[in-house]
């Protein structure tokens, strides 16, 4: 019978399949929140017949046929887990990172993971198995944080004929990946920004002078990069890969949707999918983390900062702060705190369990969770809404402003920015108000439902577009005429400058007739006077 079932299901999968096209997945991050959206989809994919070729520092666990993978796990050494880290080329996360500093202090170093990928003994291994067995692909994809480095790489290995997807795990295909004109920066705040949709006129003006400077200042890094590494690397002439990179995209996808950011206008060729990396089936805690969850009385707090910040790293004042705090949580509150350096907190009271890793998914999923503190990145954030958890955001750097800034504009949540964590105060009033105030959990509750409806049909949706890009050989159907526009053009100020100048030029020749029927007038009446 089983066998029977099984026969089933390969039949069925073949039969749905139709076609199967060789898939190209070029995802440098090394951090694992932004990992599992593109993990969740290349198991899809896989599972739908196609063949995947996927450069990535994680693989996907039970991944065998038709799968890939060239490992770049290396290259988490590139991300500092110590807040005095001084290593050269590397990206310290164990700090704040402000919009204004981000291009010099964060970025700079981050686009240069790519190249430095592609100088591995893996890569180049993959490279040399791609020109040797002149391996085809139908389509790529690119992370949006490396789009010129990963296009350039899709063109050398594919040739300019392999259409190409921006995937985005961020809640914009932030850095080219969108229109330039459906990006509106009035309404669209900055991906580094902390405003809403409905901003003053300062903050509008601060959001225009961030999305063009701050932004053209990190694409300019990442575009520097690839550019040397491929005229250094394979020679001056290669250095054309590059061109033309930022607008040579057939789609993106968005591994998420309005309800982690605001809804906007957006081109066909731009696809908010939601959330796709929530589990079907939650991992199993470990025994003693369920017992403790079970036997909270009234509630826990968890305490995480994800997979890159380490709570470990806070500064003493910051931690005895916290620590106060949970101390005096009435009798039945708990705390799970996410404790990298292992072992008890120096000072933790009996209340307080910590861990060096658990699975998120599964601690959220858990009824007794009342409150999650939490870093503000956008996986986090999605975990926490679809399992109806009210959040106090402490924001470190790229998008987690803007993600907690939405948090608190959706009454799901309080923020708590870094600076802050120095008084007692303001760390218990954040806390106070989502774990006694019955309006954040409502409007979490609400807020996650609402998600629900979208969140189910995330990878299927990821899957068809994937796929129909690669049927059709890319996508130029889908792209709007705005997209090659200039704001002087898409705010009609071409059209209203020529009726300016016509206008201009009418009432002008209107003057001259004017004037001159006066003159003969004139010149009339003084004849006539001069006869009498």
């Amino acid at each position: 019978m089983m066998a029977l079932l099984s026969l089933l299901q390969i039949t069925f999968l073949l039969l749905s399949t139709g076609d199967a096209y060789n898939i190209l997945i070029m995802h440098p991050t090394p951090s694992y929140s932004h990992q599992k959206p593109l993990m969740a989809l290349t198991e899809a994919l896989i599972k739908k017949g196609h063949q995947l070729f996927v450069v990535s520092p994680n693989p996907v666990p039970g991944l065998e046929k038709n799968y890939t993978y060239v490992d770049l796990s290396a290259s988490y050494k590139y991300f500092a887990k110590n807040i005095d880290a001084k290593k050269e080329n590397f990206v310290n996360l164990q700090m704040q990172h402000t919009k204004w500093d981000s291009p010099s202090s964060l970025f700079g170093m981050y686009s240069a993971i790519a190249v430095r990928q592609y100088n591995t003994t893996q890569f180049s291994q993959f490279y040399e198995r791609v020109k040797r067995d002149k391996i085809k692909f139908d389509v790529a994809l690119i992370e949006t944080f490396f789009i010129p480095s990963g296009c350039a790489m899709v063109r050398q290995l594919g040739g300019y004929g392999v259409p190409m997807i921006v995937f985005s795990t961020i809640g914009t295909a932030a850095f080219g990946g969108e229109d330039p004109i459906t990006e509106h920066p009035s309404y669209h705040p900055f991906l580094l920004s902390t405003f809403t949709d409905r901003m003053n006129i300062w903050q509008k003006i601060d959001n225009w002078v961030s999305k063009y400077f701050v932004e053209g200042e990190i694409k300019k890094m990442m575009e520097d990069h690839a550019r040397n590494y491929f005229r250094e690397s394979h020679g001056p002439e290669y250095e054309k890969l590059v061109d033309g990179c930022w607008s040579n995209k057939s789609l993106s996808i968005i591994s998420s949707n309005f309800l982690y950011g605001y809804p906007r206008l957006l081109g066909p060729n731009v696809v908010e999918v939601g959330p796709m990396h929530i589990d079907k089936k939650l991992e199993k805690l470990p025994q003693h983390v369920q017992d403790w969850l079970d036997g909270a009385e009234k509630g826990v707090v968890f305490f995480s900062l994800g997979s890159n910040m380490q709570s470990s790293n806070l500064p003493e004042t910051v931690r005895l702060n916290f620590l106060k705090y949970f101390s005096e949580l009435p009798v039945g509150h708990r705390v799970l705190w996410k404790w990298e350096a292992g072992g008890k907190i120096p000072g933790q009271s009996d209340n307080i369990l910590t861990i060096k890793w658990s699975p998120q998914q599964s601690i959220l999923a858990h009824p007794k969770i009342k409150v999650f503190i939490t870093q503000g990145g956008l996986q986090s954030f999605q975990e926490a809404v679809h399992y109806g958890v009210p959040t106090v955001g402490i924001p470190w750097f790229g998008d987690q402003e803007l993600d907690t800034a939405k948090m608190v504009d959706a009454g799901i949540g309080t923020r708590i920015l870094p600076e802050e964590l120095h008084s007692y105060e303001k760390i218990k009033t954040s806390l106070d108000a989502v774990l006694y105030d019955e309006r954040y959990m409502k409007n979490m509750k609400r807020h996650s439902a609402i998600s629900h409806d979208f969140t189910w049909q995330a990878v299927d949706k990821a899957v068809f577009w994937v796929e129909h890009v690669a049927k059709f050989g890319g996508a130029p159907h889908l792209r709007p005429s705005t997209a090659d526009a200039t704001y002087f053009e898409f705010f009609c100020l071409d059209i209203i400058s020529v009726m300016l100048v016509l206008s201009l030029i009418l009432f002008y020749i209107v003057i001259l007739v004017y004037r001159f029927l006066t003159n003969q007038i004139f010149s009339l009446v003084k004849i006539k006077v001069k006869k009498l």
